[in-house]
Parts: C-alpha cells; sequence; structure tokens
C-alpha cells in the first residue's frame, strides 16, 4: 500500500506541477505532506518534536492527502516536487539534491545539535535483555558480549565509526578499546561460533552495521546479526512480547530512535548517539526557515498553501 501511495503521488506530479510561482517573493501551491509511519522512532520523535503529539501513532489528525513514506521516497519526492515537504535524519541530509530548513531559525548541523541550539532532535537509545537464561549454557557469553558491545559503542574507536556513520557524539569524551577491553574478558575469548542478535530501529540500522565490524573483530569475531524492524520492537524483541528464543524477532541488543516509553521497561539502557531531524523541501521553495508552529500547522492541516507561509 505505501509504495502504490508512492508511485501515485509521483505520477500525480508528472502531470500537476503547473500552478507554482517562483519568484522571490512569490511561492503558491497545495502543501503535499510525506511523513513515516506509526512505527517509526523517527516519526516520534519529530511530532513530539513540533508539539504533535497526537500524532505520533495517530494518521487520522494528519492533514489530509498525506503520503506514508521512508527516508529514501521522501528525500525523492521533494527533489521532483516543489510542494513537497518531508522531514529525515540529519545523516541524510544533501543539500545539493534538496533543502533543509532551519528549525526556529537554527541551522540543522552536528554543531548546533552538541550546542543544544538546535531543538528537533532526538537520541538514538540502546537496551539490553533482562534475562539471558533462555540461552543456556550460552547465557553467560551472550550477557557478557552485549555489556561489551555497548561498552564498544562508548569508546573512542566505537564513537569514530558511529560519527562516520551519521550519527552525532561528542568525539573529546570517551576511552580507548585497549582500555575498555580489560574490563571484558570475554572479548579475549574465540567467540566465532556465537551469533550476537541486534535490532530495533530501521534508523539506526547504518550505524549498527557500521559499527558491528570493528567490534567483532575485537571481541573474538563474534558473528553480529541484525534485524531492524522498528523502535518499537527494540523492546519486544528484547524483553517484551517477541523476546522467545525461537521468535523472529528476538535480539540481545534493541535500539530505538526515540525515547523508551514507561511501558517498554529494562534494567539496562543507554544513548548511543543524537540524531536531528531536519524538515526538507524542494530547492526551488524559497522559504530557508520554519518555526515550530510553523511544521505543525502543515502537518495538522491549518496551513495548507506555501503562500500562507511566505514572509
Amino acid at each position: 500500500m505505501k509504495k502504490f501511495l508512492i508511485l501515485l503521488s509521483s505520477l500525480t506530479l508528472v502531470v500537476g506541477l503547473t500552478a507554482c510561482e517562483t519568484a522571490d517573493d512569490s511561492f503558491a501551491g497545495s502543501i503535499r505532506v510525506y511523513t513515516r509511519d506509526t512505527s517509526s522512532g523517527t516519526r516520534a520523535g519529530f511530532m513530539e518534536g513540533i508539539g504533535f503529539d497526537e500524532a505520533v501513532a495517530n494518521d487520522a489528525v494528519i492533514a489530509a492527502g498525506f503520503v506514508i513514506a521512508g527516508n529514501l521516497d521522501q528525500t525523492n519526492a521533494v527533489q521532483i516536487d516543489p510542494y513537497a515537504v518531508g522531514y529525515v535524519s540529519l545523516s541524510t541530509l544533501d543539500t545539493n539534491l534538496f533543502r533543509g530548513f532551519s528549525f526556529n531559525g537554527v541551522e540543522p548541523t552536528e554543531a548546533n545539535v552538541l550546542n543544544g541550539t538546535y531543538a528537533l532532535s532526538r537520541r538514538f537509545n540502546w537496551m539490553l535483555r533482562d534475562d539471558y537464561s533462555v540461552y543456556g549454557a550460552d547465557a553467560q557469553a551472550y550477557e557478557q558480549l552485549s555489556l561489551a558491545f555497548v561498552a564498544y559503542l562508548g569508546s573512542r574507536e566505537g564513537k569514530a565509526s558511529i560519527a562516520q556513520s551519521g550519527g552525532i557524539v561528542d568525539l573529546s569524551t570517551g576511552e580507548s578499546w585497549n582500555t575498555l577491553r580489560s574490563q571484558h574478558p570475554i572479548c579475549a575469548q574465540d567467540n566465532s561460533r556465537l551469533t550476537l542478535k541486534i535490532g530495533g530501529s530501521d534508523s539506526v540500522e547504518s550505524i549498527a552495521k557500521d559499527i558491528s565490524p570493528g567490534f567483532s573483530t575485537n571481541c573474538g569475531n563474534v558473528e553480529p546479526e541484525h534485524n531492524h524492524t522498528g523502535s518499537s520492537n527494540g523492546f519486544r524483541g528484547t524483553n517484551g512480547d517477541a523476546s522467545a528464543i525461537d521468535d523472529g524477532l528476538s535480539i540481545h541488543i534493541g535500539f530505538a530512535s526515540r525515547e523508551f516509553k514507561d511501558t517498554e521497561p529494562a534494567r539496562r539502557k543507554g544513548v548511543m548517539a543524537i540524531d536531528a531531524i531536519v524538515v526538507i523541501g524542494h530547492l526551488d521553495n524559497p522559504i530557508e526557515s520554519l518555526t515550530k508552529e510553523q511544521v505543525k500547522s502543515i502537518y495538522d492541516g491549518t496551513v495548507t498553501d506555501w503562500s500562507e507561509l511566505i514572509g
């Protein structure tokens, strides 16, 4: 259904991009709204960030005619449709291909995220299983490997990999893995027969996959296996209803690109990185900055034409 909606939108663009005026002081056209689906941590972070909490899990309150699409489909849409608006992770932003709007007058940059001035941001969080006993004789090994993995995330080497993959971290902090590794003797063993299952948020997938080979090399060649199916499954696969060892969503380490809810408890949780969410549009869109209130008014349908935001 999602693919159908996106293809239908694209066909509409081909025949309908005729009403746009791009003079410096005039830009008119019905806003076409793109959003992620209700399981997305990016959507949760975005909607909460613009003060539209009721839209986190409720499509009915979003502006009429909205299209559900992932990161890639949204970036494609804003490249061909002057009237489109969407939102993506900062790591996805390519200002040569589409516009990233400033938010409340602050540019979406890593520096502004770290110094706290760019407000539309969220944390990439992890949690571990409370119970590893389901793994029988390997229970202790899997628990120790999980603890070693999240320790590696905070090491200088781990942070460098996270930053290279688009996560925002403070590279001035963190100890070397050689120092931290001594606290995780499991990494001095041969772990090549063991499979460490990592999953949850698909927004975290590229970072998690990029960091895994370095961890494996430095922790007995354990075999990482990734199954990133959404932030909700970061909890479900570790401590929720999908945590049974024979469940297809069962994982050792779960990620969420939003805050874990009170109904998603775990004894061991932490933060891997910070991510910014950027509101995006076509390069021909002359608007440079949108306020929190303006973005909400677009997504709740109060504002339906770009001309209402000019000036």
